[in-house]
């Protein structure tokens, strides 16, 4: 009781600070494979600091390496804010990492506001003692003031990410993505408006809470007039910055399982109830995970609604019958990756049934053995049992992979393959998309998603369309 007392604090605090939002903010998991290639990608170098001991080590390539959730997607954390500022932009404001000095678009220059490419680099603290000291260094207008307990060598340090407030006491963040849809016609919608809030009162101890809403292509009057289009998408209290980077969250989340792509529609996701734009892929439960350096691992209890219902928007302990288990978990290196992934749902027919899902995923970052070859290749598969409306069990399997070639500095090409059969009993029933498309950042926090994606289902002949995407972020 006094932890959903908890929970109902922290969601009505945020109605009243957030307003409105919609759709799903989710991760993009090729930078956590591109970043281990050079250190300065996520903090201030070269400096005089020497790497504590393992269980005191913040460097990981997973999601909460730059995210607030470790599950990933949405408010980024203080190194995943210097990872957009220093090398996801044409124009970089903070300090671009050395390997990149020379890779701006031609004509363009160093367009870096942050560092003089001299050997005057940002010097950042040398010890966790001067880092306490670095707080006079912050001039930060997006994060505000500082936990009332004292630093702890497990947190985000002052000083290593340039002039950002890297754990702060409160802070707003911003996704909006609108979309334009050409296929035959045009379609205007909003597709992403989230304002997650972190308050972190405390070290070791974070109130996290993000409104959302169901985006619809068929327009803005229907994303905002629509039943439980405005919703709790995440509302959980975290405990971390503990050892080996290990936290526990309670609350309304998605299951940490494969690769949390910002596409929600991929069949990876889609088919095994974890798509991020719809409420009924959210549960509520425990989390616990951890990520010293390079393996990780998060595993989950929850309970959830049933699969065709939509739950209550604001009562995240509004709960069926059902319940689950998941598992995540790996190695993540600096030129490779290797994970799996579990999930099972026991729940009555009439909910959606029981099912059974397992997957690999990996990734290989080229880039970091070979620095002209600016090249990044992820995969996932996946198999899954569920039941059919008669009570028998089918099996189902997808599988998607994406090879990224960052041209320039802040212009990203792409080519994607997504697969799915949903029911491998049915002849004929499987469909094919394949994608190829640029992904251009000019400043930081404005990317522009183009691409041209091809619909290939094996019955019904091929089609094509022209997916637009403006994504707003800070």
């Amino acid at each position: 009781m006094q932890l959903r007392a908890t929970l109902i604090a922290v969601i009505v605090l945020s109605a009243g600070l957030m307003g409105l939002c919609f759709h799903a903010a989710v991760g993009t998991p090729n930078y956590a494979a591109r970043a281990g290639r050079t250190c300065d990608n996520c903090h201030v170098t070269p400096n005089q600091w020497v790497n504590p001991e393992l269980k005191k080590r913040k460097c990981n390539l997973t999601c909460q390496g730059c995210h607030v959730d470790p599950a990933g997607g949405g408010m980024r954390n203080g190194p995943g804010r210097y990872y957009g500022r220093s090398t996801l932009a044409m124009t970089a404001t903070s300090p671009r990492p050395t390997a990149d000095w020379d890779r701006n678009f031609p004509g363009y220059g160093r367009r870096d506001k942050a560092t003089s490419y001299n050997d005057n680099l940002p010097m950042g603290p040398s010890t966790f003692g001067e880092s306490v000291a670095w707080q006079d260094s912050i001039s930060d207008r997006l994060a505000w003031g500082h936990a009332v307990t004292a630093p702890t060598e497990y947190g985000f340090l002052p000083g290593r990410y340039h002039h950002l407030n890297p754990d702060p006491l409160f802070r707003i963040g911003l996704d909006l993505r609108l979309a334009t849809l050409l296929s035959g016609t045009a379609l205007i919608f909003p597709m992403q408006i989230d304002i997650p809030m972190a308050l972190h009162p405390l070290h070791h101890l974070t109130l996290f809470a993000n409104t959302g809403a169901r985006g619809r292509t068929s327009g803005y009057t229907a994303t905002f007039e629509s039943d439980h289009s405005f919703y709790f998408r995440e509302a959980f209290v975290m405990l971390h910055e503990a050892p080996f980077q290990s936290y526990v969250k309670a609350g309304r989340f998605v299951p940490s399982y494969g690769l949390r792509l910002d596409d929600h529609t991929s069949r990876i996701r889609r088919e095994f109830e974890l798509d991020g734009g719809l409420p009924e892929a959210r549960v509520t439960g425990v989390e616990a995970g951890l990520a010293p350096n390079y393996p990780f691992l998060q595993t989950s209890y929850f309970r959830m609604t049933s699969k065709y219902r939509v739950p209550d928007a604001w009562d995240i302990f509004d709960l069926d019958d059902g319940w689950g288990v998941a598992v995540n978990g790996g190695w993540r290196d600096e030129f490779w990756t290797l994970a799996g992934s579990w999930m099972i749902r026991r729940r009555p027919l009439d909910e959606g049934g029981d099912t059974d899902t397992w997957g690999v995923y990996g990734a290989l970052n080229f880039w970091q053995r070979w620095r002209g070859v600016p090249l990044t290749w992820q995969g996932e598969y996946d198999r899954g049992s569920f039941q059919r409306a008669s009570g028998n069990s089918a099996d189902k399997a997808a599988f998607y992979q994406e090879l990224d070639w960052l041209l320039y500095n802040g212009l990203n090409l792409l080519v994607a393959h997504d697969w799915a059969d949903p029911d491998r009993a049915v002849r004929d029933d499987e469909s094919h998309r394949a994608q190829a498309g640029v992904q251009w950042t000019w400043i930081p926090g404005v990317t522009l998603d183009t691409r041209v994606r091809w619909l290939i289902p094996s019955s019904n002949g091929s089609g094509a369309d022209l997916f637009l995407q403006l994504h707003l972020w800070i």
